[in-house]
């Protein structure tokens, strides 16, 4: 009997510290980087915009390399971050489009999410939540991929289709309105978290 408390008590030590390696808790994450772009179509050309600046703060729990519960999740944009390579005149259109003066931020919140593991150790999201944009809030659904980086960061990227009058926004117009952008743009990210 006293043989065996010696293998009980190494035992109770390994499952506690594998435990503590593949379980770690609720986390916050905050943004380390980040590439955002906005593109959409006119009847000229197809055109790109990137998001220079944001703020995401997300609470993930992590369970061997995948994330098995996500609690609060909020990213914010200014809108005069968004920036295009073809200058201040779409920069300035874009402001105006987004009503940047009135709403200089584009927020959003996490109001639910379904999780499932994937291949190759990525998380596959199913989210719902609420994206404001120029002063209008609709409900939102996305799907968003997540994966554990081997230095304990986490990689999250997807995609959402949005059409601009869904937010009561025109969709903008150059040279007196003989170019005309599209109403529907993609949202693509790829963001890199950290503790």
């Amino acid at each position: 009997m006293n043989k065996l408390l010696p293998i009980a008590k190494v035992s109770v030590l390994a499952l506690t510290l594998a435990l503590t390696v593949s379980w770690m808790g609720v986390v916050k994450f905050t943004n380390k980087a980040h590439q955002m772009t906005i593109s959409g179509t006119s009847n000229l050309h197809d055109w790109s915009t990137n998001v220079e600046q944001i703020q995401l703060q997300a609470e993930m729990e992590l369970v061997n390399g995948f994330v098995s519960s996500v609690g609060t999740v909020a990213l914010s944009a200014r809108v005069e971050s968004i920036k295009s390579d073809k200058g201040t005149v779409m920069d300035n259109k874009t402001k105006e489009a987004l009503k940047g003066d009135k709403h200089p931020v584009i927020n959003y919140r996490l109001k639910q999410v379904a999780i499932s593991e994937q291949k190759n150790n990525i998380s596959l999201l199913k989210t719902e939540g609420s994206l404001s944009i120029a002063g209008v809030t609709k409900q939102v659904k996305m799907d968003v991929y997540a994966r554990q980086l081997p230095n304990g960061d986490v990689e999250v990227w997807g995609g959402n289709d949005i059409k601009m009058s869904d937010y009561g926004m025109k969709a903008p117009t150059a040279l007196m309105g003989t170019i005309r952008t599209g109403d529907a743009v993609k949202v693509t990210f790829s963001v890199i978290l950290k503790k």
